[in-house]
């Protein structure tokens, strides 16, 4: 439920914001509320911390604890929110939105034998590549690096490439994992075209729905880095959402803590863009580290608390699914070895002693042989 300006009650929300079609939504607060410019096409928030409840009841509008406070357009309170501006009360026009700009995006897309399962009546692979050329917003290319496919991927993918130009197919000569196949990609981005962005998905996983880019455009407005919000389907089909909760830049930091780690959850400036880890099946987690240490400040993030992505976990065939092995015990080591290069090499030096915590961690689950994906 949202307020609208003019209306005699208080909306109490717990559950964050909603932007629904032209209204723009508009934080303010207590010191703020005195610059409220009346129109039909604003929705006015308010938000306290620990304002007392007869002071809230007498604003007749929408009350919202900042804490619970995921998005607005602009942002006119004294609060850390995710929002496209921070209003300065003392510009004229602060209640403007600056102007949309029409990002290019570079998706990529690595596969390896995906094109079979079923949802909703096609293959993963190719609910995969429609997701994507379904997009109401057009601007981008679609980059897919097969890994040596011994299925009949290739043939669907060429299908698809010859009907759309936006399409471009690399077979790889030799096995690159999905860190190696994402590299190439990225390589393949920076050589031939001029963009913005980089966007990634899993060759059985899609887009939520056909507004996904549009809505992530509409969002960034030249942001370092947008974090995702994804669907997650098991084995049995049930659903359950989750978003990146983070209060400050350890949490960024620790993938998995508040963060999640894939690239997948991820769209990232060209210019700061890092290289996966290859020869491992945990080539996400590090690369995400690399990422967060690439970010100077949490305010050059996004965090898009809507469900984007479908993680499709039905999929038996795909690489953390398999049969823990030779080949995952080895993984998990260098997954070690790759954490104990970063120290080294970290910008934020503060991170150090958290990333050697974890360390120590990932060594004591291998020496018991119980290491997954921590």
């Amino acid at each position: 439920m949202d307020s609208q300006i003019g209306c005699n009650f208080t909306l109490f929300s717990f559950y964050g914001i909603i932007c629904v079609g032209d209204i723009m939504k508009i934080a303010i607060d207590k010191d703020t509320i005195d610059k409220i410019i009346p129109d039909e096409n604003i929705e006015y928030i308010y938000l306290f911390d620990d304002e007392k409840l007869e002071d809230l009841l007498s604003k007749d509008m929408h009350c919202l604890h900042y804490k619970k406070c995921d998005y607005v357009d602009i942002n006119a309170s004294k609060y850390k929110i995710d929002c496209i501006k921070k209003a300065n009360t003392n510009e004229n026009d602060w209640y403007k939105l600056p102007n949309i700009i029409e990002y290019k995006y570079a998706i990529i897309v690595p596969n390896y034998n995906n094109n079979h399962g079923e949802y909703n009546g096609k293959t993963f692979l190719r609910n995969c590549i429609e997701s994507i050329l379904n997009q109401t917003y057009k601007n981008f290319e679609l980059i897919i690096v097969d890994d040596m496919s011994t299925d009949n991927s290739i043939e669907t993918i060429l299908e698809y490439e010859q009907k759309d130009k936006r399409i471009h197919l690399i077979n790889n000569r030799r096995k690159r994992y999905n860190g190696g196949s994402r590299n190439v990609g990225i390589d393949y981005a920076l050589d031939n075209f001029d963009f913005d962005y980089f966007a990634f998905l899993d060759s059985d996983d899609w887009w939520k729905d056909n507004n996904v880019l549009e809505l992530i455009n509409n969002r960034l407005y030249g942001k370092d880095m947008a974090l995702l919000g994804l669907e997650l389907i098991d084995k049995r089909g049930v659903y359950m959402t989750k978003y990146h909760e983070y209060n400050n830049y350890k949490d960024f930091f620790l993938s998995d803590n508040k963060v999640w780690c894939t690239a997948w959850a991820r769209i990232i400036k060209k210019e700061k863009i890092v290289y996966f880890c290859e020869d491992t099946l945990m080539e996400d987690r590090v690369w995400s580290y690399r990422q967060a240490d690439m970010i100077d400040d949490l305010d050059k993030v996004v965090n898009i608390k809507r469900v984007c992505y479908t993680w499709n976990r039905t999929n038996s065939t795909n690489s953390v699914s398999l049969v823990r092995n030779y080949y995952w015990d080895a993984s998990a080591w260098c997954h070690i070895g790759h954490q104990l290069q970063l120290i080294g090499q970290l910008r934020h030096k503060e991170m150090a002693p958290i990333l050697k915590d974890r360390i120590r961690t990932c060594i004591g689950k291998c020496n018991k042989g119980i290491y997954q994906q921590y």
